[in-house]
Parts: C-alpha cells; sequence; structure tokens
C-alpha cells in the first residue's frame, strides 16, 4: 500500500555549469534547488547513496565537449552528474500507481536510450548527486523498457551504488562479437594486385551475405569466388582501387606495407572487424587502440586460405582456464575489482599479476585479496615497476612470471605507450582486454603480425547492457559477489566535490560513496570509520570492510 511521505520544496545538488572542476558547484558547494515536480507519468526518487566515479571526472572536464551531454550551454542549462545511483520512490504518478510502491529500491542502468538516441543518466539526463532524482520517460519506457532495477533491503546502500561499476568490469568479459561479416554490411576486401588463392566461401553465407561488397586491387581465383558468390546472394559488387570508405568488415590480403595497413585499420565503421589474411609473422604497426575501446574495433587474422578461420578461431573473453594473468594498473579502484573477479571466478588462471605504480595500493591490495587467492589455490603476485633497477629488469622479470608470455593482459593504465609496452608480454594465443578509457583516435605501435601469426588478440568494452547488469545484481543477491569489497571511503553530501578531487589524486584505493541525505558527513576511509561513528569501527568485517549495521549506525547519526 502506497504511503505518502512529505517532500521538502528545495534540496542540494552538485550542477555542473561548464568545463573544469571550477565549473562544478557553486563557490565549492552544493546548489540549493527545488526539489523537481513530477508529472502523471513519471516517479521522484530519493537518492540513497550515489558512487563516485572517474567517469564523472572526465565529463565534469569536458564539460559540453563530452559526447554524452546534449546541451550546448551548460551554464545556461547546467546538469546533474552521477551515474551509480540507488534510489528509492518517495512520489508516484498517478498513472504509475499500479506499477510502483512509495519505499521500493532501485539500481539504473545508466545507458539510456530512447527512440535510438543516447540519453545517459548523470550526463543528458540529471543524475544522482542529488538528494532526489526525477524518473522520467526515457528510463520508465526507452527502448529497452524500463531502466530500473528493483533491489532488496538485505543490500547495503553503499554495496547497491558499486554494482553499477562492477556490472562494467564484469561485462568486459561477456563481449558479444562477431564471428563472422556483418549481414547486409559493407564488406571491402584488399590486395596487392597479384593473383590471390584466398578463399572467402565458407564466411560468406546466404543467411550473413553483406550488401555490399568493394573489391581493390583483387586478381585471381579469389576474385573469381568474390564475382560468383556477389551472383548466387545478389550481393552488390564494386570495383574500386582507391576506396577508403569506412567499411563493416574489412579483408586485407596479400603484401602490403607498414604504412598502408595502418591507414586501412583505421577505416571500420562502429562494431568493424579488421582482417588481416596473408603471412604476416612479425609487423608492428601503429593502430587505433581507443576505437578498440569505444569502437568495439577488432583486428582478426589467419595465416589459411580460408579466410573465415580468422572470424571463428581464437574468440575466448574470459580469462584463460589455468592461465597466467596480468593487470598492469590493477590497484586502483576499478582494477581491485578485475583482481577481486580473477580470484574468485570459477575456472579462472592458476596465476594472477598485479603491477601499481602505489606500494600503498598495492599492500592494500594484498591484505584485501590474498585470503581468496589461498582458498582458491592461485598464486598472487604484487609488483612495483619503480622498485626494479631499470625497466629491462622489470621486463625480464614479469617475462619469467609469465611462463614465456601472458595468456591474459587486462589493460587498466589509458596510456598508449604502457599499453604498447604491455603487449609485448603477450604469449602465443594471448588476449589483451583494454579496459583502461584510451579515447577513441589515440594509437599505439602493436605487433599485429602476431594477430596473424600467434593468435594473439586485443579486445575491448565501454559500458554495459541491461543484462550484464541483472546478471551482476543476481551475482550479488545471491552471495556469489561482493562488490562491497571495492569500498574505500564515504562521505556526504558537502564532501562530494572533495571526493571527486580524491579521485583525481588516488586519495583512496578503491571506490568512493557518498550518502546525500547524510549533508555533514565528512570525508572518511572505510577503515577510520570510528572517528566519525562511536562503536561503528567495531562492525567492520576484518576492520576494513563495511557491512550493514556499519551503514546503518552511520546513516542513523549523520542522516536528516
Amino acid at each position: 500500500m502506497n504511503t505518502k511521505i512529505e517532500i521538502p520544496e528545495k534540496m542540494l545538488a552538485w550542477q555542473l555549469f561548464g568545463a573544469g572542476m571550477e565549473a562544478f558547484g557553486e563557490n565549492e558547494k552544493p546548489s540549493v534547488i527545488p526539489v523537481p515536480s513530477f508529472s502523471d507519468d513519471e516517479l521522484l526518487m530519493k537518492v540513497e547513496a550515489i558512487g563516485l566515479c572517474f567517469s564523472d571526472v572526465k565529463l565534469i572536464r569536458a564539460g559540453e565537449e563530452h559526447p554524452r551531454v546534449i546541451v550546448d550551454d551548460l551554464k545556461k542549462e547546467p546538469v546533474i552528474p552521477g551515474h551509480e545511483a540507488v534510489l528509492s520512490i518517495v512520489g508516484i504518478g498517478k498513472n504509475l500507481e499500479d506499477k510502483f510502491e512509495i519505499g521500493e529500491r532501485f539500481i539504473i542502468q545508466a545507458d539510456i536510450y530512447f527512440n535510438g538516441k543516447g540519453l545517459a543518466y548523470g550526463y543528458a539526463l540529471n543524475g544522482g548527486m542529488a538528494q532526489y532524482s526525477i524518473m522520467t520517460e526515457p528510463i520508465l519506457n526507452g527502448d529497452d523498457g524500463c531502466y530500473l532495477l528493483k533491489i532488496t533491503d538485505k543490500l547495503s546502500a553503499a554495496e547497491a551504488a558499486l554494482i553499477e561499476p562492477w556490472t562494467c568490469v564484469i561485462a568486459a568479459y561477456r563481449i558479444n562479437f562477431r564471428t563472422e561479416n556483418k549481414s547486409g554490411g559493407l564488406m571491402r576486401i584488399v590486395g596487392d594486385g597479384n593473383p590471390s588463392d584466398k578463399s572467402i566461401s565458407n564466411l560468406i553465407t546466404k543467411n550473413n551475405a553483406p550488401g555490399k561488397i568493394i573489391t581493390s586491387n583483387i586478381n585471381g581465383a579469389l576474385k573469381n569466388e568474390i564475382d560468383s558468390l556477389a551472383a548466387e546472394y545478389n550481393i552488390k559488387i564494386e570495383n574500386n582501387d582507391n576506396c577508403d570508405e569506412p567499411a563493416d568488415d574489412l579483408i586485407v590480403v596479400g603484401n602490403h606495407s607498414v604504412e598502408e595497413i595502418e591507414t586501412l585499420s583505421r577505416q571500420l565503421t562502429m562494431h568493424g572487424v579488421f582482417c588481416l589474411a596473408g603471412n604476416y609473422d612479425d609487423l608492428d604497426a601503429d593502430i587505433d587502440v581507443g576505437s578498440i575501446h569505444y569502437k568495439d574495433w577488432r583486428y582478426v587474422g589467419t595465416k589459411s586460405n580460408d579466410i573465415a578461420e580468422a572470424y571463428k578461431k581464437h574468440t575466448r573473453k574470459t580469462l584463460k582456464q589455468n592461465g597466467t594473468a596480468w593487470f598492469p594498473g590493477g590497484a586502483g579502484a576499478m582494477g581491485q575489482m578485475h583482481v577481486q573477479l580473477s580470484l574468485e571466478m570459477d575456472n579462472g588462471p592458476r596465476k594472477v599479476i598485479v603491477t601499481d605504480m602505489d606500494d600503498n595500493r598495492l599492500e592494500k591490495l594484498k591484505l584485501h585479496l590474498q585470503g581468496k587467492a589461498d582458498a582458491k589455490g592461485i598464486e598472487f603476485i604484487t609488483l612495483n615497476p619503480k622498485s626494479f633497477e631499470n625497466e629491462a629488469a622489470f621486463n625480464e622479470k614479469l617475462f619469467e612470471l609469465s611462463d614465456g608470455g601472458f595468456d591474459d593482459i587486462v589493460m587498466l593504465v589509458p596510456v598508449p605507450a604502457v599499453l604498447a609496452a604491455s603487449a609485448k608480454m603477450l604469449g602465443e594465443d594471448g588476449l589483451m582486454n583494454i579496459f583502461a578509457g584510451i579515447p577513441a583516435g589515440k594509437s599505439a605501435t602493436v605487433n599485429i603480425g602476431k594477430i596473424v601469426s600467434q593468435g594473439q588478440r586485443f579486445i575491448g568494452s565501454s559500458g554495459s547492457t541491461m543484462d550484464d547488469i541483472r546478471h551482476t545484481l543476481e551475482l550479488t543477491e545471491t552471495g556469489k559477489l561482493a562488490p562491497v569489497y571495492a569500498l574505500a571511503a564515504i562521505g556526504g553530501m558537502k564532501s562530494l566535490k572533495e571526493g571527486m578531487q580524491g579521485l583525481i589524486d588516488a586519495k583512496f584505493a578503491g571506490k568512493t560513496v557518498v550518502y546525500p541525505h547524510a549533508v555533514d558527513l565528512p570525508l572518511t576511509a572505510v577503515v577510520d570509520i570510528e572517528q566519525i561513528c562511536e562503536g561503528a569501527g567495531a562492525t567492520l568485517e576484518n576492520g576494513e570492510i563495511l557491512t550493514n549495521k556499519t551503514e546503518k549506525m552511520i546513516r542513523e547519526k549523520w542522516e536528516s
């Protein structure tokens, strides 16, 4: 039964008025603004907790230039950031009274699409860095239905706030990439002018035939086969030796210079596949690694005459069972989650190596997770590159630990030069998962010849889907995943900007969660919780993990 909750006229909210930290808030404080009114088809939510994310920092730094911001002038139309929100219903429009109840709790999938347009919560739509938040039609009735996911009272607000960032981590191992060419798409096949005996007959079928094939410098048996398939499946065909049109599938055969490969490798559409089919044993090339992360580009290859093998082989996306896994930059907030997952997952690696430039973060990571590694019999090693005499000595140690090359490298450092150096440590059939947000268009030099000769792969992802967040929520509520292990600090509404600066300065070795209704709660490390709430320290698990009882004591003391 719905009971009416008294809603104040005003609320505190951190608004973004432009680009830069100086444009975040008013005079270093949250704004006092009206609580949004809601229509008959909308909900009003109390924001129980909001997680702080480095993506929020990127938004603040970019302002109107951020690709997810839809207004031209934030000074006139400020946005409220915050997408890792935990929400409870305090107001229901009359047309929704049979679907929702006052007090129901939810998390939100922030990647909202409405009529095909991206309207991300906390970017295009006002987000959770406020005491109240309105749920409008795009959220309640978007392209994927309702973007709210109900949670039980068993979950603390802090742990629930960590489900969304955890989902991004888990989604990185649930990537759905094509094992065939795009049906109805544009395929380009580029040769060197010499006759080719490569074959695409096992790649192109009636069910996945491209809409159009553009050939460039293709001759011999391959050209005859293309013409035959085009006639059989009614595919448009065009010859253009100077084509540079972005393709869904771009297949390269024959011998080409590094410069030609580098140019062609950038001529892809969103979700495009670049296929290198030839004798490329050892070829260093500058490729757009940022677009692997943000545009879902894929680089595949094969020595075989059967080009389909490039698409169908080496399709692993999870960490290799009994393999060796390396996490460069893995002691940071998001890195910790990846490492925790590697230690908790079924059929995971036998050896996990984490490197980071911060000894304090590495020490806390070991303290946090060594028990999980021991329970699974996993060899868990942490290293600081700065503790080695030089880079060569560090690389020698890594190569020794990798048993001749890593099966998996999860890249958590958003620096192309670091990625390029790390890629040299991949072993045969090795997989690099580019999780760090290297901007699209940024390149790194990697040995793409080993994609062909050794089956190495580079994959990446940005964001998550409704299925991903449902999966993470299920893991959490069934006790198979403990997101709260990633929590390092908490704060209240007035200390939110300090928390954002803490992200920039890497002040805490983990995630920060803010309680918007605990207005004056100071920014505090979880391990120091006793300082702000007498008796709460004794409720921490192992003296460092926030529990439901801890949160209850804090919110009872600090929330108004």
